[in-house]
């Protein structure tokens, strides 16, 4: 029966169960409201707007029902307020809302119940989306909420049209003759989130006013002034510009009332704050004027004032005193979040009202300001706090002041991450803040403790931000690789990786020494801070509490990743706590905490987890003499470790292991190395235990293959030969070679195998080993891991290029190996092709016959008809040279000249040249076959201009590489010298720059001599230039007497506009050659009075950057800063265009000359990306008239020298204006605003705090994107840019949604519409809220396709 009532509903079978309500079981009543529910939300009811009956019976029964004496009743009459809302006509829903705001619970002791289901009510209505216009039901809904809701919310007299009418004075949820509570704030909270858009100002300036009645009434409950202060914030984003200044106004004045009592000041201050973090940029317009009101409660004269009255005995008002300084600290730190550019003005007198409470404890007295000289004194005394130091945290529940000193730290903690550019620089942060915060290490309450640690530990991070580090070549190989191969950043201590093994990880080949720290600066302020941190640092580790030592363990580590070798001296002080802990004695005390700095979840394994890998830090950057005296205790304690049952400890333990390894073995330790041989006979043992343990974890496994390989290729060099016995290497050997033919271990055993076959230098491996080896690596190029191919590409390639492995592979492995890289080859594969091209170039050397078969040379003339350049093309000519070195090269040069014009001509010239010189010309061809080929092709009409080119190429390479001995002439080149620039031209002018680069004397007089000929061809000759002075510097050829000459000639050509960019390259190529001459002169002219040679001078310099040598950077490190510096301020815009290039280049190639001038730089590139109204001209271009921007071009230059400067020295760039910049960026032209969607997908990961506090202002730019409107008859390529562009935006806001957790409204909330989460979030990013519900409802289907492109990439 109840079925069919809910599939067929109709006014009698709902009037049957609407008097069912009315049963005294409480079970009918449920059932009975369960069907009513099942038809309201299942069901098309649409018969309900119609019948004014029906919907006004189904409204009176579950109203009513909301008082039911069953809970379970209740809850489900709360659930159907919000199905019945959306189904019943205006004229009954507004007598519903009505009596929801005034019911009295009669039968319910839980008076939340109406305020649920009106918050449920309002949820479930239309809502409206900023930035669109409103549908028609929108605004039925607000009419209904502005006109009913909210005057008998604010207990408003009203007017209903319904057949219920209010007589006498109305008794609103908020009114002046009702107690407010929370849930009926919350009511206030759900309409503003749902219709704030819609309100009018004078409905805010209402709802802002009873809010504020509301906080300043005493009978108000303390919850519910919390409520209304997130009330406030929320009403912000909808206040008016005159509403704002007008509460800004009740607030200074309410402020300045001389008796105002310390509960009302705490809340107008809580209101601040929560304005600040939620209307940010209006508010801090206002700032200067309400700033004084924050830093009064935190000034001296009161501090003092309520020390002396606790001293007379007077502490009635004490604890209101440190909720007033906790609340003031805590609107502090909102203001330097928010604020920060505003409260720059305030900075001294912020970090002084932070110092004052940072030590603020009147219940433990103690002299803060005596000297830390005293730290002199015996260690004993050490104990003499131990009540606090070692017990479980100080308990007084009479003394708040903990609050206060945390909140004072938790402001310093904002003040150095926003503010740590300019004030790193000036010393404030270390000569002021730091001193102070290394003092309270010693805080008795363990929250407050941790964050002051955490706070010294940024500072120590921020202090090393920008400071390059030797990077790596193979750093892009690793990225590619998996997460599980890389490093911390932090952690690199300088030292380089190799380019022999990039799977060894930090090779720590050279014993790390400690790094010279500059004389002045940040570094350095460190370097003397480092004595004091140390002491109080290793005083906390002798204590029993597990987050407070976690978090010291890694501040540590933070301190030597930017000081490597800067725990040098303190090494008494610390090792001996580090190897308690690594042995897994950490005191029997539990941690008290349970917030803070990651330290929430210390435990005894976490803690140990970061001595180990603090340990493994400390191997990495400090000289292997320092622990020597520690060695036998730390490797006893990391085998304890690895041994634990835990697999994070075991796996930390190894890693740590590893680092230990390298530590002892040469070359690091090579002078001492048999001192060091019981410890690593130890690590050996219990390496391989767990290499070769099935039963192990099998992450604990892969590390220590990756371990095992490490200490093999270590101990395989003369100096460590003697340090492994031959049977327990070879057994390693076979195990590796076990763990390669198993799949979870396959990996990692490939990497272990490169490092050995790429290390061992002296010690001979068996060769049915290595042939073994050698196929299983060859099985693996053809499985769909990328990164198992990879991996196995270079460790084959390291096997057969091996000194150790020469002639140890069988003429019948051989052929196998070249079986298994042929289709390799014949993919094409960028990363993998080059190292399978070298495996092939050396057998081809051990075994010619096998090499060079038909299916070989049919796969090479295959690579040759696609695309290969770079280092695969680099590769693939030292194969066939190798071809033809081993007289094997007719059958190739005959398949090369087939392939022909079907490749590309440069490609298959440099090869065919390679060939014919490393055959020595015996490939049935010689130079005059080319040469008559090249005639030939030109006699042709048309011209064959493909044949012509190839011709040339390989004529060009042959001039190259045989010099004079090949017999060739200018004349031939010059011949094919066209009037206009075509394809023969420029390809006979790189042939002739090729050829003449081999035969200096003969070619370069005469192309010096034509190119003083007037006449289209300079271009052409400046080509040819170029490509001599390339090759030149590549085989350092002298060409001294002829440099002036060419030097002259560049800047004289360059006065044409065509010539300008070829001949500033070769200025900068004459510069790379000769810097003590040229670099001054680039100098000078760039204060030239030409333009043009301003111009060239600049673009000179940027080609000098990328490649230039260690000699080049000592010449440019004193001059570039000053280079750069006067093209930025030229006066010329196209001049600082081409300067912007010249620094962005900078950035990319040599950060480490630029680093320190940043701060001067920066401005200049800042202001350029700035709008300028005055270049913006009208064109008018036949009836209609567009906007050109002169200025567009600089601006280009400017982001994209920001953007070069975000990835390269983010740190040392003022990152609130920064961001002041990209939000600009947002509403420029498309290519800038492309430029800036990207630095924001970058940003949400170096600086996501920032980022986040800017969402609101981003989503107010996405929006004014996303809802451009193109003319109609938009042309195609207006249709695809606009298409574009949304995309974009979209893709970055699904990256900013999962960053920063936004959810929909409803995704994590009850039956009371917005949970605590969304509401926390609607008050610090309400438009970006509600952005985000907007795109999802109108853009749902561009959202899934770019959630799937995104799975598609992540598979």
């Amino acid at each position: 029966m109840a079925s069919s009532v809910v599939n067929n509903p109709n006014p009698q079978s709902i009037g049957a169960l609407l008097n069912k309500l009315g049963d005294a079981d409480p079970d009918f009543r449920f059932m009975s409201l369960n069907d009513l529910h099942q038809i309201l939300t299942k069901q098309k009811v649409d018969f309900l707007i119609h019948d004014y009956n029906t919907s006004s019976r189904i409204s009176d029964n579950i109203v009513k029902a909301l008082d039911d004496q069953n809970g379970e009743v209740q809850n489900l009459a709360v659930k159907c307020i919000g199905a019945l809302a959306t189904k019943i006509p205006l004229t009954v829903l507004s007598p519903m809302l009505e009596s929801l705001t005034s019911m009295e619970m009669k039968n319910s002791v839980d008076n939340s119940i109406p305020a649920l289901a009106l918050r449920n009510a309002i949820t479930s209505l239309p809502k409206p989306v900023r930035g669109v216009a409103p549908s028609r039901e929108v605004m039925d809904a607000y009419s209904v909420i502005s006109r009913t809701l909210i005057p008998r919310m604010l207990g408003i007299p009203i007017h209903s049209n319904g057949p219920k009418q209010t007589t006498g004075q109305p008794n609103g949820m908020l009114g002046k003759n009702r107690n407010p509570t929370a849930e009926s704030i919350d009511v206030l909270i759900e309409v503003v989130c749902c219709f704030g858009p819609l309100l009018q100002p004078l409905e805010v300036e209402t709802l802002q006013d009873v809010v504020v009645q509301v906080l300043e009434r005493d009978t108000t409950p303390s919850p519910v002034k919390k409520r209304a202060v997130v009330a406030l914030a929320i009403l912000g984003p909808y206040f008016t510009p005159a509403i704002l200044e007008g509460f800004v106004a009740k607030l200074q004045k309410a402020l300045r009332q001389p008796k105002l009592s310390p509960v009302m000041r705490r809340l107008y201050i809580s209101i601040m704050g929560s304005l600040a973090r939620s209307i940010p940029r209006q508010f801090g317009e206002y700032l200067p004027q309400l700033i004084e009101f924050v830093l009064s409660p935190l000034s001296q004269e009161e501090l003092q004032s309520q020390l002396e009255a606790l001293s007379d005995g007077n502490d009635e008002l004490y604890p209101e005193f440190n909720e007033l300084r906790e609340t003031a600290l805590v609107t502090l730190e909102s203001f330097l979040a928010s604020c920060g550019l505003q409260m720059r003005d305030y900075t001294d007198k912020t970090i002084a009202a932070c110092l004052r409470y940072l030590k603020f404890d009147p219940n433990y007295a103690v002299d803060e300001d005596e000297d830390m000289a005293e730290d002199e004194e015996d260690d004993g005394s050490e104990d003499e706090d131990e009540e606090f130091d070692d017990g479980a945290g100080f308990d007084d529940d009479d003394d708040a002041s903990w609050k206060v000193r945390r909140c004072a730290a938790k402001a310093l903690y904002t003040l150095i991450s926003t503010r740590s550019t300019d004030l790193l620089e000036k010393g404030t942060l270390y000569n002021d803040i730091a001193p102070s915060l290394v003092k309270r290490f010693d805080e008795r309450e363990e929250s407050v403790r941790l964050e002051i640690i955490s706070t010294v530990a940024l500072l120590i991070r921020k202090t090393g931000e920008g400071v390059i580090k030797p990077a790596s070549e193979n750093d892009e190989l690793l990225h590619s690789l998996g997460d599980n191969r890389k490093r911390r950043r932090q952690s690199s201590g300088g030292i380089t990786y190799t380019n022999k093994a990039p799977f060894l990880g930090a090779t720590g080949l050279t014993s790390p020494t400690r790094e010279t720290v500059p004389p002045t600066g940040p570094r350095a302020d460190l370097q003397k801070l480092t004595p004091q941190i140390v002491k109080s640092a290793t005083k906390q580790l002798k204590g029993k509490q597990l987050a407070t030592k976690q978090a010291i363990i890694n501040l540590l580590d933070d301190l030597i990743a930017v000081q490597p070798g800067g725990l040098s001296d303190y090494f008494d002080q610390v090792m001996q706590p580090i190897i308690d802990v690594t042995k897994g004695i950490t005191g029997s005390a539990g941690s008290a905490s349970t917030t803070l700095s990651g330290a929430a979840s210390a435990t005894a394994t976490t803690l140990r987890v970061a001595v180990l890998h603090f340990t493994s830090d400390i191997a990495k950057t400090h000289s292997s003499s320092h622990f020597q005296r520690y060695l036998e205790n730390i490797v006893a304690g990391v085998v304890s470790a690895v041994r634990d049952r835990f697999y994070k400890i075991s796996s930390e333990a190894i890693r740590t292991a590893e680092e230990l390894v390298k530590a002892i073995t040469p070359p690091r330790a090579r002078y001492t190395v048999q001192k060091y041989k019981p410890e690593l006979h130890k690590l050996y043992d219990i390496i391989m235990d767990r290499a070769s343990a099935n039963d192990a974890d099998t992450e604990v496994r892969q590390k220590a293959i990756q371990a095992l390989g490490t200490l093999i290729s270590r101990t395989s060099s003369p100096d460590g030969i003697a340090l492994i016995p031959a049977d327990k290497r070879q057994a390693a050997l076979n195990l590796l070679l076990d763990r390669l033919r198993n799949e979870t271990t396959r990996l990692h055993a490939v990497r272990a195998i490169d490092n050995i076959a790429a290390y061992s230098t002296s010690v001979s491996l068996d060769p049915a080993w290595i042939e073994q080896v050698a196929l299983e690596l060859c099985s693996q190029l053809r499985k769909a891991n990328r990164a198992l191919r990879s991996a196995s590409i270079q460790a084959l390639q390291h096997l057969i290029l091996s000194p150790i492995t020469k002639g140890q592979i069988q003429a019948g492995t051989a052929r196998e190996i070249v079986a298994a890289i042929l289709p390799v080859i014949a993919a094409n594969d960028t990363y993998l092709l080059s190292p399978a091209l070298l495996v092939v170039a050396q057998l081809q050397l051990e075994h010619p016959q096998v090499v060079s078969s038909p299916a070989f040379i049919e796969s090479l003339c295959e690579l040759l008809k696609k695309n290969v350049a770079g280092v695969a093309l680099e590769s693939l000519v030292t194969v066939v040279t190798n071809v033809g070195l081993s007289g094997m090269g007719k059958p190739l040069m005959e398949g090369v000249l087939r392939v022909g014009v079907a490749g590309d001509p440069t490609v298959v010239g440099k090869v065919a040249g390679a060939l014919f010189v490393a055959s020595g010309g015996q490939v049935g061809v010689d130079v005059d076959s080319f040469t008559d080929e090249l005639n030939k092709a030109s006699r042709l009409t048309p011209p064959d201009t493909a044949r012509q080119s190839l011709a040339l190429a390989i004529l060009g390479e042959i001039g190259l590489r045989l010099g004079a001995k090949s017999g060739l002439e200018p004349n031939i080149f010059l011949e094919q010298f066209h009037d206009e620039p075509d394809k023969v031209s420029v390809s006979a002018a790189v042939a002739l720059g090729r050829a003449g680069a081999g035969n200096i004397s003969v070619f370069l007089p005469i192309i010096l001599n034509a190119i003083n000929q007037p006449g289209s061809q300079q271009y052409l000759l400046l080509q040819s230039i170029r490509e001599i002075l390339h090759q030149t510097i590549a085989s350092s050829t002298d060409i001294s007497s002829y440099e002036n000459e060419i030097w002259q000639l560049l800047f004289s050509a360059s006065q044409l506009d065509d010539n300008r960019a070829i001949c500033a390259e070769c200025i900068g190529r004459l510069a790379i050659m000769e810097p003590k001459t040229y670099i001054p002169k680039l100098q000078k002219l760039m204060r030239d009075p030409s333009p043009v040679f301003r111009g060239v001078a600049v673009q000179a310099l940027r080609y000098t950057l990328p490649d230039s040598d260690e000699s080049f950077d000592l010449m440019l490190k004193t001059v570039l800063f000053d280079m750069l510096l006067t093209v930025l301020k030229d006066e010329d815009r196209e001049i600082r265009r081409l300067g912007m290039t010249a620094l962005n280049s900078a950035a990319h190639n040599k950060p480490d000359l630029i680093l320190p001038h940043l701060g001067e730089l920066i401005p200049y590139v800042i202001n350029e990306s700035v709008i300028k109204p005055e270049l913006i001209r009208e064109v008018q271009m036949g009836p209609f008239k567009h906007l050109v921007d002169d200025g567009l071009e600089v601006r280009k230059s400017a982001y994209e020298t920001l953007y070069a400067l975000m990835e390269t020295a983010f740190s040392r760039i003022g990152s609130l204006e920064f961001y002041d910049r990209i939000i600009a960026g947002l509403n420029d032209e498309n290519d800038i605003r492309s430029l800036c969607n990207l630095m924001l997908s970058k940003l949400i990961v170096i600086d996501p705090e920032e980022t986040t506090r800017r969402l609101d202002t981003i989503a107010e730019c996405y929006r004014k994107i996303l809802s451009t409107k193109l003319r109609d008859g938009a042309v195609k390529q207006e249709v695809e840019k606009q298409e574009e562009a949304i995309k974009s935006v979209l893709r970055v806001t699904l990256l900013l949604v999962e960053k920063t957790k936004t959810t929909l409204p409803g995704a994590n909330a009850g039956a009371g519409g917005l949970g605590q989460g969304q509401v926390q979030q609607s008050v610090q990013n309400p438009v970006w809220q509600q952005y985000w519900e907007w795109v999802n409802k109108d853009f749902e289907r561009q959202l899934k396709a770019l959630r799937d492109e995104n799975k598609e990439l992540a598979l």
